[in-house]
């Protein structure tokens, strides 16, 4: 059971954009550029050499990095025996940004190794979504308990995992 405590400065840390309490954040000053054209072949050469690895081969990593069996990971995760099975045995199919996430905190990773893995699927946890928001602070104070986590999601407003 989370305490209200938790609640306050996890509502603290929305409305601070995702910065907790005493850390810093500078914002990105965005600029305008000019059209060029793009080189198929630098553009090639670019994302050969510059490709990371897929969700699927991030993910088994983490899973062996963490010791965890599989089938604790996605009983954890509330995924599907099926689902993890077609994760599994197909390296480019991506699954949603929620089926991510709850890979992610049924991993109790880091918020580092987290945002990796949401990376090598396409996705992140972003400032400006409160719903990631409850997420990244979960996942900053090590909350990784998905009664927890659905009481701040539920307290918030949100649909649970």
């Amino acid at each position: 059971m989370i305490t209200r405590e938790f609640l306050l400065e996890c509502e603290q840390y929305i409305e601070n954009g995702g910065i907790l309490s005493g850390a810093s954040f500078t914002p990105v000053k965005i600029r305008r550029h000019r059209r060029t054209r793009v080189d198929a072949a630098d553009a090639k050469e670019y994302m050969e050499n510059n490709r990371d690895v897929f969700f699927t081969e991030q993910m088994l990593s983490l899973i062996d990095k963490t010791g965890k069996k599989d089938s604790d990971v996605y009983k954890k995760a509330g995924i599907d025996r099926r689902l993890f099975s077609k994760i599994r045995s197909n390296k480019e199919y991506t699954p949603a940004k929620k089926t991510v996430i709850a890979l992610c905190l049924a991993l109790e990773l880091p918020r580092d190794e987290a945002d990796l893995l949401l990376s090598s699927a396409g996705y992140s946890l972003s400032r400006a979504d409160d719903f990631d928001l409850v997420v990244a602070f979960c996942i900053e104070k090590k909350v990784y308990d998905f009664i927890s986590i659905n009481e701040a999601l539920e307290h918030f407003g949100f649909e649970v995992f």
